[in-house]
């Protein structure tokens, strides 16, 4: 009697949805891309997908391998809340969006010794019109020491308005920062 009333209810919530929404449910947008990262001696496989009913209210995720295929960096995010991806209306287009973000050549940053100098009793490195912001856990000498060792990075859009900024560092990618720029 239970699994019949709850089978009733679930019918019910599905004769009761719009139309639109069913409809909607059924295109999806799951895609993929991948891309290389050739990093100083090391090559990295970058993924991006997205999974959703639809490429506005898709999650989207971004896994950076070593080159025996382990996960150095992983992250989600709301598609319609990343700048390159937002607005892409189906998933040929969220899959050339995709293709975009995990670009290396196109995130900023190629290597640490371009990051913005960080002068003695300032609060933070000076960029100019555009800020850079440390990771927490990244004081002055810490972050002038990876800007001194000119380390490959890989930076990629994480908003409307900023690049989180990664550095190859021994045994992995470490979080040095994020880039503001106008959105």
């Amino acid at each position: 009697m239970r699994a019949f009333f709850i089978a009733s209810l679930l019918a019910l919530a599905a004769a009761c949805a719009p139309a639109e929404e069913q409809e909607v449910l059924s295109d999806g947008c799951d895609t993929r891309a991948t891309s290389q990262w050739v990093a100083g001696d090391a090559t990295y496989s970058i993924e991006a997908t997205t999974q959703g009913p639809d490429c506005d209210r898709a999650v989207a995720t971004i896994v950076i391998r070593d080159s025996s295929g382990v996960p150095d960096f992983a992250e989600l995010h709301i598609a319609g809340q990343v700048m390159v991806l937002a607005g892409a209306a189906d998933p040929a287009a969220m899959q050339t969006a995709l293709a975009e973000w995990i670009d290396p050549t196109r995130g900023g940053f190629q290597t640490s010794s371009e990051l913005p100098d960080w002068p003695a009793n300032a609060e933070a490195p000076a960029s100019g019109e555009f800020p850079f912001y440390v990771s927490d856990g990244v004081d002055r000498v810490t972050y002038l020491d990876i800007r001194a060792r000119n380390v490959p990075m890989f930076c990629f859009v994480q908003g409307m308005e900023s690049l989180n900024c990664l550095a190859r560092e021994e045994g992995g990618l470490a979080h040095v920062g994020v880039k503001a720029f106008p959105g």
